[in-house]
């Protein structure tokens, strides 16, 4: 693995403290072989202390896309992942709705962006979230002039 700068993208992060975490970035966390790998986990391991004020939240959209594999592999792979998306400390599923499905609809048709990242996206904007990680480039290059408010944090910046 190669070597990561967590002060910088702690610096990146600041003093947000609700973060939306992209697929990428859930996937980076659970699988070693991602070069965001370090970077995940060290995102992951400050949302679950109860000392840190950064809490995450993740797309129900996510939760399909982590849960493919698992069901393909079958009971061992699935319940790690249920577990996970159920009982990680300081971690909250976010559903969708109309309203999230207007927002994603909205940033689809003036981004051209695909509609699960859409979705993704409106679903934490919507839930007040203050930065977004993720390990999609296109989201920040996309996302930033229209949403300057919010921090577009990239893990393969700081990889």
């Amino acid at each position: 693995m190669g070597s990561f700068d967590s002060t910088a993208l702690d610096r990146e992060i600041g003093d947000a403290n609700r973060v939306l975490l992209d697929t990428s970035t859930l996937i980076a966390f659970h699988s070693t072989a991602e070069q965001a790998h370090p970077l995940a986990r060290h995102v992951m391991d400050r949302i679950e202390q109860g000392s840190d004020p950064l809490v995450g939240y993740f797309s129900v959209v996510s939760a399909v896309e982590l849960l493919v594999r698992p069901i393909r592999k079958g009971t061992p792979e699935l319940t790690l992942m249920h577990t996970f998306l159920t009982g990680f400390p300081n971690l909250t599923v976010l559903p969708m709705d109309l309203q999230v499905a207007n927002q994603a609809a909205t940033l689809r048709a003036i981004t051209g962006i695909r509609t699960p990242d859409a979705i993704i996206i409106a679903t934490g904007l919507l839930a007040a979230c203050e930065a977004v990680i993720t390990n999609d480039e296109e989201w920040k290059r996309k996302m930033e002039p229209l949403f300057p408010r919010f921090r577009w944090v990239c893990l393969s910046d700081h990889a």
